[in-house]
């Protein structure tokens, strides 16, 4: 098996966006609903977004510790 390529997050956040305008596009829906929905997922987003990042402080803390690093 040969190395697998990870696509660079330009791209991934290209076809994510791309999706995600095609998918409010063909919903149907009217534009307060579509606010509504987004703002309920930016708002759990960002509560996972903090998450992650206590835990690579945390992550990145402790292997310093380990290392003898500051």
């Amino acid at each position: 098996m040969g190395k697998q390529i990870m696509k660079p997050m330009t791209v991934a956040r290209h076809e994510f966006v791309k999706a995600l305008t095609d998918t409010i596009n063909n919903s149907q829906l009217p534009a307060f609903v579509i606010e509504a929905v987004l703002k309920d997922v930016y708002n759990d987003i960002r509560i996972i977004s903090q998450r992650q990042l206590e835990d690579d402080m945390k992550a990145y803390m402790d292997s310093q510790k380990k290392s003898g690093g500051h």
